[in-house]
């Protein structure tokens, strides 16, 4: 019993991270879309290079946060599954 609780329990975990997962990597398309939008209509002025340069590194900022946020989702969802593997059912 104690060890199907504990499974229920690293599943809740599991589609926990993996909402979060699904979530970043919605953010960082929609982020890169929206840029993107925003270069095809010209709202963002190429001659200026003040402005390029704060879009830069926000894009780099949003980029590594995300990226590193990710990395820890997958691996604790690596985990995850390996523990649930583990638990031996009665």
């Amino acid at each position: 019993m104690k060890g199907e609780i504990k499974k229920n329990l690293l599943g809740l975990e599991y589609n926990t991270n993996l909402q979060y997962y699904n979530t970043l990597l919605i953010i960082l398309f929609t982020y890169f879309i929206g840029v993107g939008i925003a270069f095809i209509t010209k709202q963002i002025d190429f001659n200026s290079n003040i402005r390029l340069g704060i879009l830069s590194g926000v894009s780099i900022l949003v980029l590594f946060g995300v990226m590193f946020f990710l990395s820890r989702f997958r691996r604790r969802l690596k985990q995850i599954r390996k523990e649930i593997q583990k638990l031996e059912l009665d």
